[in-house]
């Protein structure tokens, strides 16, 4: 039977824009006020990325792609793709995803067993995938003792930085834009200088990260909907710590625990850099599957309170916690907006906004106003509005509770003619 190819999983598609060059094109686009399409832009980051290349070849030196595994078999240093220009072009191709991560697999592989001859395919689980060893039903009994303190947490986040390439290395790419492509040489210059940019900024020199680190294209905190979803931001992400080395492998649980310790550190170096991952990204940084991935951020709430920061929580981008909801539970429990902004990693101002509609919520509610006016009176969806109506029903069952909690919140309640 043949495979069916030619159809993009619309899921993937994000991936697809994972690379240096797409946000290099997205970056001059918006320096250079450049067409959508334009063949300029991605001249010129083609032609800088091979000036780089070349360049840094006579001085020995080596970058890691975005989405490259750094780490160190037998004193030497080996590198893993996540992903890859391969990768990428078979996804393109509507490729099956589970296709595409067996060859990148094989591809690890490879790239171990130059390091380590005597490597074996479960070496390489023991790394990356540790799902896939031969483990022993385990309990549910995972969560570390306790959780990350993120203010202990460093990191050394990549900063976008001019001129870290000599001019003279990028003349043949500033030639070929003037003799080819018709640009002024100043435009050339400028284009190449801001390609070469981005370029140092996606790709950090290996002596810049620590063996178990990559960096991977993550969506900005201050990401809109009217922000070009090709300007990513790398950050660098500690996906295997020497501690994580030390830890049994034996069982479920196991596992569990470590993808856990993984899933709040590289969440948290994220935050830090000004960034956020998708649910996509983890699932494919971490090799687990949705359900898991829900399943842990789900333990991991439900145990120390703190919602991890990704992009459905901060940007709204899928639903992996509802955090509005919890926002409203944690309120209603006592917690104060300083300590709920903590544990959710949102600014007190988004937290005000959020508890500012659930009153809204309460006091139409105390009204009567019915469920189909709600959307239009409050400006919010209906799936949201329900949530908060669900909410009310669960800690305000009686209007007497209702009229209390709006007193004790300084809300003066009018009665109309008809009672209320």
């Amino acid at each position: 039977m043949q495979a069916k190819k030619g159809i993009v999983n619309q899921r993937y598609k994000t991936l697809l824009v994972r690379e240096t060059a797409a946000v290099q094109k997205a970056h001059l686009k918006k320096e250079f006020e450049l067409a959508e399409a334009s063949r300029v832009a991605e001249a010129a980051c083609a032609l800088t990325a091979q000036a780089i290349e070349s360049f840094e070849k006579t001085k020995g030196k080596r970058r890691l792609k975005p989405a490259e595994l750094l780490l160190e078999e037998n004193g030497h240093k080996i590198v893993l793709p996540f992903l890859n220009e391969k990768a990428l072009l078979q996804l393109k191709k509507g490729t099956s995803y589970r296709a595409v991560k067996r060859e990148l697999e094989i591809c690890q592989f490879e790239q171990l067993k130059n390091a380590n001859p005597e490597a074996t395919m479960e070496d390489l689980w023991y790394l990356v995938n540790q799902s896939e060893l031969t483990l022993k039903r385990g309990g549910n009994d995972f969560l570390p003792e306790k959780r990350l303190d993120s203010e202990k947490v460093q990191v050394f986040g990549r900063k976008s930085i001019q001129g870290e390439i000599p001019q003279e290395a990028l003349e043949p790419a500033c030639r070929s834009l003037v003799e080819d492509w018709g640009l002024r040489p100043a435009q050339a210059e400028a284009m190449t200088a801001s390609a070469a940019r981005i370029y140092t900024w996606c790709c950090p020199l290996i002596s810049e990260l620590q063996p178990g680190q990559m960096v991977w294209l993550a969506h900005g905190t201050k990401k809109s909907r009217r922000t070009d979803p090709g300007l990513f931001q790398p950050v660098v992400l500690t996906l295997l710590s020497p501690q994580d080395k030390e830890l049994p492998l034996a069982t479920t649980e196991d596992v569990k625990r470590l993808k856990t310790i993984q899933l709040e550190r590289i969440t948290t170096e994220a935050w830090k850099q000004d960034a956020v991952l998708t649910t996509l990204d983890m699932e494919w940084i971490l090799q687990v599957s949705p359900t898991m991935l829900r399943s842990l951020l789900e333990a991991y709430f439900e145990q120390f309170g703190i919602i991890l920061p990704t992009a459905g929580t901060v940007l709204d981008m899928g639903r992996t916690l509802t955090h509005k909801k919890i926002v409203v539970e944690l309120s209603l429990s006592g917690l104060s907006t300083q300590e709920i902004s903590r544990r959710i990693y949102h600014t007190p101002e988004a937290v005000d906004n959020y508890l500012r509609l659930f009153e809204r919520v309460l006091l139409l509610k105390y009204y009567g106003v019915p469920m189909s006016a709600l959307p239009r009176v409050t400006g919010y969806g209906r799936s949201l509005l329900e949530e908060h109506l669900a909410l009310v029903e669960k800690h305000f069952p009686t209007e007497d509770s209702l009229e209390e909690y709006l007193g004790q919140r300084g809300i003066k309640l009018e009665k109309s003619s008809s009672g209320k």
